[in-house]
């Protein structure tokens, strides 16, 4: 008797533990796909009266994790305000987390995201430091961030935390800026570029 009630028990656990996974890990190629393809491209916008390009470009891939290069600049890319390699994980079909690397000598992958290739000779090693974003579906091929209180990112300017908002419907990226200190929220709009 004890040595059946043993088996039932694992039985159970080992059916919940599955169900627990698949929950976890319940996403198809098709949604990993659609988040990719929402995000990926080129943005141009204004923010504080700056005229300014997010790229958001493909770089590596493996299996459904993938990762980007983001380079934001001025509008002719001769400045360049930020640089980050951006790993995508699929949670589930809702929820995907965003994690914003760093790159060590950043300077040689300056204007790089005019050339994906130029990646292809590289790896993690060239990654540093890390903040992490969440993402929830809020219909198809629209997702913004998913903040849980109010945290300092290291990764942006100054601390302040930052919204990000994409729709392919009307293919624009909201971008909103809520400052560490007590000040008005700045909220901007980029439209991305048409491909060929």
């Amino acid at each position: 008797m004890k040595l059946r009630n043993i088996i039932v028990a694992l039985a159970l656990c080992f059916g919940a533990t599955m169900g627990y996974a698949q929950k976890e890990n319940a996403y198809t190629d098709d949604d990993v796909k659609q988040f990719y393809r929402t995000i990926v491209g080129d943005y141009y916008g204004y923010a504080d009266s700056t005229a300014m390009m997010i790229h958001f470009v493909p770089i590596w891939e493996q299996e459904h994790f993938k990762w980007m290069y983001l380079e934001v600049t001025d509008s002719i890319g001769k400045e360049i305000y930020m640089q980050k390699v951006v790993e995508v994980y699929p949670v589930s079909g809702e929820h995907f987390k965003l994690v914003f690397h760093g790159l060590k000598g950043a300077e040689r992958f300056e204007g790089k995201w005019r050339n994906r290739n130029f990646f292809d000779g590289f790896n993690t090693s060239i990654l540093k430091g890390k903040c992490k974003f969440g993402f929830m579906k809020t219909r198809d091929f629209e997702y913004q961030t998913n903040f849980k209180g109010r945290k300092k990112l290291h990764c942006f300017p100054k601390g302040d935390r930052v919204h990000f908002k994409f729709v392919q419907g009307n293919e624009c990226l909201y971008v909103k800026r809520l400052p560490r200190k007590q000040q008005e929220p700045a909220s901007y709009v980029f439209h991305k570029e048409p491909t060929d």
